[in-house]
């Protein structure tokens, strides 16, 4: 390895610590505004900021699912292991809670505004 070599390394190594929390900032693309809720009947959407409590038929089941304050969380499910209802509340642009068993996905969504299909942590 020579100096240039040295001196490229270093300066990329420089640019990835200047511009992570640019990026852990642009994370949050979507504000969280909606909750989409997944099931084999259908999938219907909330207004995060509602407060309502869901009866969803799943694949098993049902699933109870609560929109309060500004998250939303599975209270209730049929399911063997309770997964999604471990998971706990939920209130960030796509984060998600699923219960495969009854095939029910609750993911928190907001206005697209780049494009991005995911941002990996």
């Amino acid at each position: 390895m020579n100096r240039a070599d040295i001196i490229l390394t270093v300066v990329v190594m420089l640019l990835a610590l200047a511009l992570g929390p640019a990026v852990r900032a642009a994370s949050g693309l979507m504000p969280a505004s909606t909750v989409t809720i997944s099931c084999p009947a259908g999938t219907t959407t909330v207004p995060l900021g509602a407060e309502r409590t869901l009866m969803i038929a799943g694949n098993g089941g049902p699933v109870v699912v609560t929109v309060h304050q500004g998250s939303v969380a599975v209270l209730e499910s049929s399911c063997p292991d309770h997964v999604c209802v471990h998971t706990g509340a939920i209130s960030r642009s796509g984060e998600a809670i699923v219960c495969v068993p009854n095939g029910v996905t609750v993911r928190v969504g907001g206005e697209p505004s780049d494009g991005l299909d995911a941002v990996a942590r």
